[in-house]
């Protein structure tokens, strides 16, 4: 069984804060992408975004996509994708692919600003 509440089997991946760009209440330019430059290995994930600016009904935050790099330099294909919930840790394991991929985080487009962390499990 798998003991997710020791911290030292946590590397904490990512912790970045972004802002859109607005004008008076308008949001001009979303927020980009949150793209950690980091190969993942373990198919255990810790995921947990927050915002100042969010209203008390809001719950969805964004959406997590796994690339997984393509031989002969054609890029990243796209492996699984899950909704992250706004404030809440969400533990996500990878089944299709579960090593050797890179992940992107799509913040919803009415946000003003987000919080990304991500840790990766490093006991498997």
């Amino acid at each position: 069984m798998t003991d997710f509440s020791d911290t030292n089997k946590w590397n904490l991946i990512m912790d970045s804060t972004k802002n859109a760009t607005i004008s008076g209440d308008l949001i001009i330019q979303p927020i980009a992408a949150f793209e950690p430059d980091h190969l993942f290995l373990s198919p255990i994930l810790v995921v947990q975004i927050s915002s100042t600016t969010a209203k008390e009904n809001w719950y969805k935050a964004g959406y997590l996509q796994q690339a997984i790099p393509v031989p002969f330099s054609l890029g990243l294909a796209l492996g699984e994708s899950c909704f992250i919930p706004l404030y809440t840790p969400t533990i996500i394991s990878f089944l299709r692919f579960p090593t050797n991929y890179k992940i992107s985080f799509e913040v919803q487009r009415y946000f003003k600003d987000c919080n990304f962390k991500v840790w990766e499990f490093i006991d498997i």
